[in-house]
């Protein structure tokens, strides 16, 4: 009787325990999800020899940097830009202009009368000494072959090189196959090539064991006074708010990046003791306990959150964008209920990330021609393809910055929304009826960029929204590595272009929070940026991208987010 009484005493003992002390939400940090690349159905690619020689080559082209410096010299460059067919690298502008010239070309009339005109240096010498010989497509392929190589996402190894179109599908299938409560699968639509534009959809869940513990924390917290998992920390992104100076900027920024939630806790501390929110009672001193925080609303998952958008590769060349927003993707799922500001923002917001827009495009870049801008929908000249998905647009569309030249590489098509890709995310935005933010990621120049483009004398009406909001994400952005993101309208950072995305979604999407963000670097090697620049990128992007999202909840109050 003694021994089963001892023995029922040990099993309630242990039962009390577990539900005063629950396991943490199952992501472990030492968890691994492998998972191996592989070539979409439809779309393989042909690794014969005609293949392997077949992809574009660049022997002798040039990149040069024009210091444009009055509107004669602007207007020169352009008209040539226009009859020779060349490869703007950036925006015609009062300012630096940035030209890839072809060999054949660079002893022309035509070349030699804007060279001569206009100041310019070189930037890239020999364009093809920083392209691979053989589609990166292929060679890649054959070293996952040989390697028999898994990647493990929950680390940073997966964002040391670009991966192609079916390997970043493959990350966003396992993505939502790992954690179906957190991440939805999204369907945008299909290409002109019947490829799938699709990515996920990431907010958060309420477990159905999370009232019982919290019933029981309670119970318990009111004799003892150490329940701190039932409040938040003090987020670090208030006192930014009031224009203060953050001494502690560089550390909070890192600290938003990172999933231990004992330095997320000690960094709380810290904070929450500068700004006066521990608050000691006469029964803390009486019992010698623990402070009790000032209480604040905890996060609840919402019904209906509202919705920021977050794509890349409108542009088929620019392979940083698609690595840094997957990137921001494994933060947000790996971070929800380890990360505390993380999760705010999850239970807050539903985040929609989609890595590659232009996917014709994008498999073009990996198969044929590095250098590939546009989708691949037919235009009126046969040899001609392609539409330039970021100018066409139906908001101020067919204006300055733009070209009706199908061979153009700003070609904006035969009408707004004739390329599919466009007509396909601007429709999702409006079904969806709840997006607040939108973020257009490209490369390069390093610039955070708000409406309007394609009609310079238009001026937001929540301009001091924007710039305020932009202005904090490229000094969240800038404390990580210490790379500077000029901030500003697109027609005052760089110059007038019309069709673009944000105008459109600002415009006529009503989205609220609609900026184009251009990553790096500033032009040393452009479309061409190294791999060993994609994780620093990811990790500063992902702090901008944190800060704003932060800056909404905590300005829209008449959304229903709580401080």
């Amino acid at each position: 009787m003694r021994r089963t009484w001892t023995t029922a005493t040990v099993a309630l003992s242990c039962a009390v325990l577990c539900i005063a002390y629950p396991q943490p939400f199952q992501q472990q940090q030492g968890q691994q999800h492998p998972f191996t690349p592989a070539h979409g159905h439809g779309h393989q690619v042909n690794h014969n020899e005609e293949t392997v020689h077949t992809y574009a080559r660049f022997d002798g082209e040039q990149v040069l940097r024009f210091d444009v410096s009055n509107i004669d010299q602007l207007k020169l460059l352009q008209a040539t830009v226009e009859k020779e067919n060349l490869d703007l690298w950036s925006n015609l502008r009062i300012g630096t202009v940035d030209l890839r010239l072809p060999a054949a070309k660079l002893s022309t009339p035509a070349i030699k009368a804007i060279t001569s005109t206009i100041p310019s240096t070189i930037m890239i010498d020999d364009l093809q000494d920083l392209i691979p010989s053989q589609p990166p497509a292929f060679t890649r392929l054959q070293q996952q072959q040989q390697m028999n190589e898994n990647w493990n996402f929950t680390d940073n190894s997966f964002w040391l090189q670009y991966h192609d179109f079916a390997t970043l599908n493959n990350f966003t299938e396992t993505m939502v196959q790992q954690y179906p409560d957190l991440v939805k699968r999204v369907s945008i639509g299909k290409t002109f090539e019947g490829r799938e534009i699709f990515g996920m959809s990431i907010h958060g869940f309420k477990q159905k064991k999370d009232k019982k513990k919290k019933k029981k924390r309670k119970s318990r917290s009111w004799f003892f006074g150490n329940d701190e998992e039932d409040h938040e920390e003090v987020d670090y992104f208030d006192e930014s708010f009031g224009g203060h100076n953050n001494d502690n900027d560089q550390e909070d920024i890192i600290d938003i990046l990172g999933n231990n939630d004992d330095n997320d806790n000690e960094s709380s501390t810290s904070v929450s003791e500068k700004n006066g929110d521990i608050v000691s009672s006469w029964w803390s001193w009486l019992f010698n306990t623990t402070p009790r925080r000032s209480i604040r609303k905890p996060s609840k998952p919402k019904k209906h959150p509202k919705a920021i958008v977050l794509h890349a590769a409108q542009h088929a060349r620019e392979w940083i964008g698609p690595a840094v927003v997957s990137y921001i993707a494994k933060e947000l799922i790996l971070g929800y209920r380890k990360n505390k500001k993380i999760t705010r923002l999850l239970d807050q917001f539903e985040f929609i990330v989609v890595p590659v827009l232009n996917a014709d495009g994008y498999v073009y870049t990996w198969e044929h021609n590095r250098m590939w801008r546009k989708n691949r929908q037919p235009t009126s000249i046969p040899f001609c393809p392609g539409i330039d998905p970021n100018r066409n647009w139906g908001h101020m569309y067919g204006g300055d910055g733009s070209s009706s030249n199908p061979c153009n590489e700003g070609y904006h098509g035969p009408e707004a929304f004739a390329a599919l890709e466009s007509k396909m995310m601007a429709d999702f935005i409006l079904d969806r009826k709840n997006v607040v933010a939108y973020i257009d990621f490209h490369a390069y120049s390093q610039l955070w960029m708000s409406p309007y483009g394609g009609d310079c004398s238009q001026i937001p009406k929540d301009d001091e929204d924007l710039m305020e909001a932009g202005m904090g994400a490229a000094k969240a952005l800038h404390n990580v590595h210490g790379k500077k993101f000029s901030v500003g309208s697109i027609c005052n950072v760089i110059y007038q272009a019309s069709g673009g995305s944000i105008d459109w979604t600002y415009a006529v999407g009503k989205v609220k929070y609609s900026y184009g963000v251009e990553l790096r670097d500033t032009g040393r090697y452009g479309f061409m940026l190294p791999e060993a620049e994609i994780l620093p990128s990811s990790e500063e992007t992902m702090a901008g991208v944190m800060y704003l999202a932060n800056f909404i909840r905590l300005r829209e109050k008449q959304w229903g987010y709580f401080a």
